[in-house]
């Protein structure tokens, strides 16, 4: 069977949200025939503003040296992405809707039509609008034909404080000053979202007959 490629795409500023990237990437990567990949949306923020705060600045560029910067291409090769964002003001970041705002020609071409969408966040505050974040995100990849994917009931973690998930997508709540560091129900959590992605990418391309009938006439629908 032909490999399956799985986009692990994400924006962090001080590296948590990599930190559950990467835990959605190795869950993504127990699927046999899969290829994952993690890879950044470009930062908006001005250099000087890195430039003015050294721990800053020194965070950025150790995200920069190890996850390449996305390209359209990327997505659009791509049979499924995982989309990652920290939590602002109850929604996602600037940086990945304009990521998101330049898929124009994208959606004209129907090139996400049918392939599988995952959604993850990290908030410094519990109830700091994770949730809204996570289905605000989902509302373009919906608009792109892309079909999301959850977590289904029952989150499997353990005890009355366990917050690491969502039916919408995984969850990271890393405190106000991002002193917390994953656990592994957050880590278990991700990995069930990025497993689940890699198995609907494969379900949607096993490669039979039908499976190729089917993306035929979608592709006739955009000619």
């Amino acid at each position: 069977m032909k490999k399956r490629k799985i986009l692990v795409l994400f924006y962090s500023l001080g590296g948590k949200t990599a930190d559950l990237a990467r835990e959605v990437a190795r869950g993504a990567a127990e699927v046999i025939d899969t290829e994952v990949e993690i890879k950044r949306v470009p930062e908006l923020i001005p250099k000087e503003v890195f430039e003015k705060n050294p721990a800053l600045k020194e965070k950025k560029e150790k995200l920069e040296k190890e996850f390449p910067e996305a390209t359209l291409d990327d997505l659009t090769n791509a049979d499924a992405v995982a989309f990652g964002t920290p939590v602002h003001f109850g929604s996602f970041a600037s940086q990945i809707k304009q990521f998101i705002d330049q898929l124009s020609p994208v959606f004209i071409k129907g090139q996400m039509v049918n392939k599988p969408a995952a959604v993850f966040c990290v908030s410094g505050a519990l109830h700091g609008g994770e949730e809204l974040t996570l289905i605000s995100l989902m509302i373009p990849l919906l608009n792109l034909g892309m079909i999301p994917i959850g977590i289904p009931y029952p989150i499997q973690g353990a005890g009355p404080e366990f917050d690491a998930g969502s039916p919408y997508g995984a969850v990271f709540v890393s405190g106000t000053k991002e002193e917390k560091e994953l656990e592994e129900d957050d880590k278990k959590v991700a990995n069930i979202l990025g497993r689940r992605l890699a198995l609907m990418a494969q379900l949607l391309n096993c490669g039979c007959k039908r499976c190729d009938v089917c993306h035929e006439l979608m592709k006739k629908e955009y000619e």
